[in-house]
Protein backbone atom coordinates (compact mmCIF):
# COMPACT_ATOMS: atom_id res chain seq x y z
CA UNK A 1 0.00 0.00 0.00
CA UNK A 2 3.12 2.70 0.75
CA UNK A 3 3.86 2.25 -2.78
CA UNK A 4 1.01 3.53 -4.42
CA UNK A 5 0.22 4.05 -8.42
CA UNK A 6 2.53 5.67 -11.31
CA UNK A 7 2.74 8.41 -11.92
CA UNK A 8 0.22 10.64 -13.65
CA UNK A 9 -2.52 8.92 -11.99
CA UNK A 10 -4.23 9.41 -8.81
CA UNK A 11 -3.21 6.72 -6.64
CA UNK A 12 -2.18 7.77 -3.33
CA UNK A 13 1.67 6.27 -2.33
CA UNK A 14 4.76 7.24 -2.99
CA UNK A 15 4.29 6.46 -6.98
CA UNK A 16 6.55 3.50 -8.41
CA UNK A 17 9.11 6.05 -10.16
CA UNK A 18 9.78 7.42 -7.07
CA UNK A 19 11.02 4.29 -5.79
CA UNK A 20 12.60 3.24 -8.97
CA UNK A 21 14.69 6.26 -9.26
CA UNK A 22 15.56 5.75 -5.52
CA UNK A 23 16.55 1.88 -6.52
CA UNK A 24 18.49 3.15 -9.36
CA UNK A 25 20.51 5.30 -7.83
CA UNK A 26 21.58 2.95 -4.67
CA UNK A 27 22.87 0.58 -7.55
CA UNK A 28 24.52 3.47 -9.51
CA UNK A 29 26.50 4.90 -5.98
CA UNK A 30 27.27 1.36 -5.46
CA UNK A 31 28.92 1.21 -9.05
CA UNK A 32 30.61 4.31 -8.00
CA UNK A 33 29.18 6.06 -10.56
CA UNK A 34 28.66 10.29 -9.95
CA UNK A 35 25.43 10.12 -11.84
CA UNK A 36 22.18 8.58 -12.65
CA UNK A 37 22.10 6.80 -16.00
CA UNK A 38 19.45 4.62 -17.07
CA UNK A 39 18.76 3.38 -21.08
CA UNK A 40 21.36 6.10 -22.65
CA UNK A 41 19.34 8.85 -20.47
CA UNK A 42 20.66 10.87 -17.61
CA UNK A 43 18.33 11.59 -14.61
CA UNK A 44 19.04 14.82 -13.28
CA UNK A 45 19.69 15.17 -9.79
CA UNK A 46 17.06 17.34 -8.57
CA UNK A 47 14.93 14.70 -9.95
CA UNK A 48 16.44 12.13 -7.59
CA UNK A 49 16.63 14.88 -4.91
CA UNK A 50 12.80 14.89 -5.27
CA UNK A 51 12.63 11.05 -5.04
CA UNK A 52 14.30 10.46 -1.62
CA UNK A 53 12.98 13.90 -0.71
CA UNK A 54 9.36 11.96 -1.02
CA UNK A 55 10.55 8.48 0.41
CA UNK A 56 11.61 10.16 3.30
CA UNK A 57 8.74 12.39 4.03
CA UNK A 58 6.51 9.83 3.62
CA UNK A 59 8.17 6.85 5.97
CA UNK A 60 8.18 10.31 8.48
CA UNK A 61 4.87 10.88 8.12
CA UNK A 62 3.62 7.61 8.10
CA UNK A 63 6.22 6.61 11.53
CA UNK A 64 4.95 10.50 12.99
CA UNK A 65 0.95 9.09 12.36
CA UNK A 66 1.79 5.69 14.38
CA UNK A 67 3.49 7.06 17.03
CA UNK A 68 0.71 9.66 17.29
CA UNK A 69 -1.88 7.38 17.72
CA UNK A 70 0.10 4.95 19.62
CA UNK A 71 -0.10 7.20 22.07
CA UNK A 72 -4.19 8.18 21.67
CA UNK A 73 -5.17 4.38 21.21
CA UNK A 74 -1.95 2.15 23.12
CA UNK A 75 -4.86 -0.54 23.37
CA UNK A 76 -5.21 -1.33 19.54
CA UNK A 77 -1.69 -2.78 19.08
CA UNK A 78 1.07 -1.57 16.89
CA UNK A 79 0.55 -3.39 14.19
CA UNK A 80 -2.97 -2.83 13.75
CA UNK A 81 -2.51 1.00 13.82
CA UNK A 82 0.40 0.92 11.50
CA UNK A 83 -1.88 -0.83 9.13
CA UNK A 84 -4.20 1.83 9.64
CA UNK A 85 -1.86 4.69 8.98
CA UNK A 86 -0.08 3.09 5.57
CA UNK A 87 -3.73 2.75 4.27
CA UNK A 88 -4.36 6.05 4.68
CA UNK A 89 -1.08 7.43 3.56
CA UNK A 90 -1.81 5.32 0.61
CA UNK A 91 -5.61 6.73 0.49
CA UNK A 92 -6.42 2.51 0.30
CA UNK A 93 -9.39 2.36 1.81
CA UNK A 94 -8.53 -0.84 4.11
CA UNK A 95 -9.05 -1.08 7.22
CA UNK A 96 -8.19 -3.54 10.24
CA UNK A 97 -11.69 -2.53 11.33
CA UNK A 98 -10.32 -0.57 14.75
CA UNK A 99 -11.18 2.57 13.02
CA UNK A 100 -14.66 2.94 14.73
CA UNK A 101 -13.23 2.81 18.17
CA UNK A 102 -10.05 5.03 17.89
CA UNK A 103 -10.82 7.76 19.75
CA UNK A 104 -11.95 11.48 18.09
CA UNK A 105 -7.56 12.31 18.32
CA UNK A 106 -6.58 9.61 16.68
CA UNK A 107 -9.37 9.57 13.96
CA UNK A 108 -7.76 13.29 13.14
CA UNK A 109 -4.73 11.84 12.83
CA UNK A 110 -5.87 9.34 10.36
CA UNK A 111 -7.87 12.26 8.65
CA UNK A 112 -4.44 14.76 8.12
CA UNK A 113 -2.09 11.26 7.12
CA UNK A 114 -5.28 10.82 4.28
CA UNK A 115 -5.25 14.94 3.46
CA UNK A 116 -1.29 14.93 3.00
CA UNK A 117 -0.90 12.30 1.01
CA UNK A 118 -3.74 13.13 -0.73
CA UNK A 119 -2.01 16.65 -1.35
CA UNK A 120 1.34 15.25 -2.20
CA UNK A 121 3.97 15.80 0.42
CA UNK A 122 6.49 18.11 -1.93
CA UNK A 123 3.10 20.09 -2.78
CA UNK A 124 2.37 20.66 1.12
CA UNK A 125 5.94 21.54 1.58
CA UNK A 126 6.11 24.24 -0.83
CA UNK A 127 2.86 25.83 0.26
CA UNK A 128 4.72 26.24 3.00
CA UNK A 129 7.82 27.62 2.38
CA UNK A 130 8.64 30.44 0.34
CA UNK A 131 10.03 29.31 -3.01
CA UNK A 132 13.35 30.77 -3.93
CA UNK A 133 14.45 32.19 -7.55
CA UNK A 134 16.80 30.86 -9.44
CA UNK A 135 20.50 32.45 -7.54
CA UNK A 136 22.57 33.87 -9.62
CA UNK A 137 25.62 33.23 -7.53
CA UNK A 138 26.88 29.64 -6.25
CA UNK A 139 29.33 28.57 -3.60
CA UNK A 140 32.23 26.70 -4.01
CA UNK A 141 31.57 23.17 -3.29
CA UNK A 142 33.42 20.74 -1.12
CA UNK A 143 33.24 16.66 -0.54
CA UNK A 144 31.89 15.55 2.23
CA UNK A 145 32.84 11.69 3.60
CA UNK A 146 29.09 9.67 3.66
CA UNK A 147 29.40 6.04 4.84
Amino acid sequence: MWVGASPGSTGGGIKTSSLAVAILNFISIARGKSRLEIYNREIPQSTVNKAFAVIVLSILTISTSVLAISFFDADKGILNIAFECVSAYGTVGLSCGITAQLSFSSKIVLILTLFLCRVGMLTFLIALFKKVHNETYRYPSDQLLIN
